[in-house]
């Protein structure tokens, strides 16, 4: 990922956009964040994004080694599981599934606001992390889930409109407040451009071009 997956986001601001009577889609990685035993995964979505203000129609779609779906959710239907053991083809998989319920969204955006909700761990400078960045930028509300222990260090978190910990998808249903998160993100930030500033000079190269040289 370039540096300027971090450097080019734009955080929507809840007050000069209304996204809660837009669409929303839900994608979740049931490997990475398996369902709470004894809890639905339509009853957790609806009850995190009903009390954060959200009433647009709702489409699930999760990913996975084995299908979580109970007999119940399974007759209701309204939720999609692509079978995928392969972490490298369920974030592909959801990349590709995201793009398509992008793409048929109203457009643009911003007159027709629509949400975007993923549950699934991130690896740092992946295009996944990239492109939910980007989709953000495009005005879409683009809403993550991270790990309970995330840091800064690792790099991991799309710069995005909000964020939830782990915790509190299966608990309150609080996000992670506007401010911390924003702070979250410049730090993680820094530490990617100090990593890139680091370059490992070869040994008897020159101090102004860093190459090996005569001058």
């Amino acid at each position: 990922m370039s540096l300027g997956g971090f450097s080019r986001v734009v955080f929507s601001d809840p007050f000069d956009r209304d996204y809660s009577a837009g669409k929303i889609g839900v994608f979740w990685d049931v490997n990475d964040f398996p369902v709470p035993e004894g809890r639905g995964i339509r009853e957790i979505v609806e009850s995190v994004l009903r009390e954060n203000d959200y009433i647009g129609d709702i489409s699930i779609t999760v990913y996975g080694e084995k299908n979580p779906l109970s007999p119940e959710e399974a007759a209701e239907g309204g939720i999609t599981f692509v079978q995928r053991s392969d972490k490298y083809w369920r974030v592909n998989d959801m990349l590709l599934d995201i793009a398509l319920w992008a793409v048929n969204s109203p457009y643009p955006p911003r007159h027709n606001p629509a949400s975007v909700m993923v549950l699934a761990k991130n690896k740092e400078k992946t295009e996944f992390f990239s492109f939910l960045g980007s989709l953000n930028n495009a005005s879409f509300n683009v809403l993550v889930v991270v790990p309970d222990d995330v840091k800064p260090e690792d790099q991991n978190v799309p710069p995005v409109n909000g964020a939830w910990y782990w915790k509190s998808i299966q608990g309150d249903g609080e996000p992670i407040p506007k401010d911390e998160f924003r702070l979250f993100i410049i730090k993680q930030r820094r530490l990617y451009r100090d990593n890139a500033a680091q370059v490992d000079v070869p040994e008897g190269a020159c101090d102004k071009c860093s190459k090996s040289c005569s001058v």
